[in-house]
């Protein structure tokens, strides 16, 4: 079947519409045309309740469904920041709101993976912290659900990621913006967060006890040289050798006042290796290669929210991973033209043999488009 050249965003599919015409193409998560517009929708699946999820062209999924992955990520970024501000002053946090948030992130991820990893990367955020956070989750997310974690598995990575730091997120934030190396008083906090923050789940209540191993052991390392506990290999529970990955991960791309992100390598493109040892660095042998390799994999070698310069000079976004393939990415959108003039609308850009090629990596970019709305890349508000 064909492929769309349009931008896609995807789409559950309402209960209602089932057994009826389609109000457009349907497309898989690859791209491939299923049905075309005006073809019976059919459910076709062993288990009824299980919801039908489908790419349509941006242009109609916003009558098909309201999802917005960039604005609910800035409320759970909101929410995770009032969290921490109450935190702060020892005012009430109710035992349910963590777990709430992190379900929250679970199903926003399941709509639109890619989105929430663009936006994370892209989108503006009131602290670096919760920034952090989030992107940390969502990293986990693809690395558990890589494992075949089931979704009570994953629902923790999320709430352990955003909790992991959360007592100190003014230390994450002073971090993020030292030149310097930090102080003894600062070292000290650093080494006490993992603890800190298992012991502020555990006084919020027995609900969150499953978060705790993954929280307390998030800075172990498998060669016994991280803390608090200096364990080793398996001795680490698997998700917190998944958010230790993540973490590292989530940290290298952000960067921070002191160190440049470390961006993906096009010259490392076509080598899994070669582009993980230049992300991780030396961190690789403190970590379960599995899992950043699994990680990596995820990703692929131009994951969503990449800029990248086209070759025809355009700036454009990677939106959509081809799952499977090291060679393209499956949705390239352009944003910017030949002189950095930001487009009207985002456009589709085809990439590939005889096509256009992507040139360069692009994402040092970034600050000269930090007013972008790109929810608008990921077609939402088209």
């Amino acid at each position: 079947m064909s492929m769309s050249t349009s931008i896609l965003r995807p789409v559950v599919m309402p209960p209602e519409l089932i057994g009826h015409p389609a109000p457009c193409d349907l497309f898989n998560a690859s791209g491939v045309l299923l049905l075309r517009a005006g073809a019976l929708i059919v459910h076709g699946r062993r288990d009824p309740s299980q919801p039908l999820r489908f790419l349509c062209p941006a242009a109609f999924a916003a009558r098909i469904s309201h999802a917005h992955p960039a604005r609910e990520l800035s409320r759970i970024a909101a929410s995770l920041a009032d969290i921490s501000e109450r935190i702060a002053r020892n005012a009430h946090v109710s035992a349910s709101e963590l777990r709430e948030l992190a379900r929250d992130l679970l199903e926003v991820w399941l709509l639109d993976a890619d989105a929430c990893l663009g936006f994370a990367r892209l989108g503006r955020f009131a602290r670096s912290s919760v920034r952090h956070a989030i992107h940390v989750a969502l990293l986990a997310l693809e690395s558990g659900s890589a494992s075949g974690l089931p979704s009570q598995n994953l629902t923790t990575l999320a709430g352990a990621a955003l909790s992991m730091n959360l007592p100190r997120f003014a230390l994450h934030d002073e971090m993020f913006d030292l030149s310097g190396a930090p102080d003894d008083a600062q070292r000290r906090s650093i080494g006490e967060h993992p603890i800190e923050s298992a012991r502020l789940l555990r006084r919020l209540g027995k609900d969150y006890e499953d978060w705790v191993p993954a929280v307390i052991c998030h800075h172990e390392n498998v060669d016994g040289s991280g803390y608090p506990g200096g364990l080793r290999g398996a001795s680490i529970p698997l998700t917190a050798r998944i958010l230790r990955v993540a973490d590292t991960l989530a940290a290298r791309l952000s960067g921070r006042k002191a160190r440049a992100p470390v961006y993906w390598n096009l010259n490392h493109a076509g080598d899994a290796s070669l582009l993980t040892r230049h992300v991780f660095g030396a961190d690789l042998a403190r970590m379960d290669k599995s899992l950043v390799n699994q990680l990596m994999r995820a990703l692929g070698p131009f994951p969503p929210g990449s800029l990248v310069r086209l070759s025809n000079r355009e700036l454009a976004v990677v939106t959509r991973r081809r799952f499977g393939s090291a060679s393209q990415p499956r949705q390239v959108v352009a944003i910017a033209d030949t002189f950095g003039r930001p487009l009207e609308a985002p456009m589709f850009r085809a990439t590939g043999p005889g096509l256009l090629a992507i040139r360069a990596y692009a994402q040092d970019e970034s600050g000269r488009h930090h007013a972008h709305n790109w929810g608008r890349a990921w077609g939402y508000e088209l």
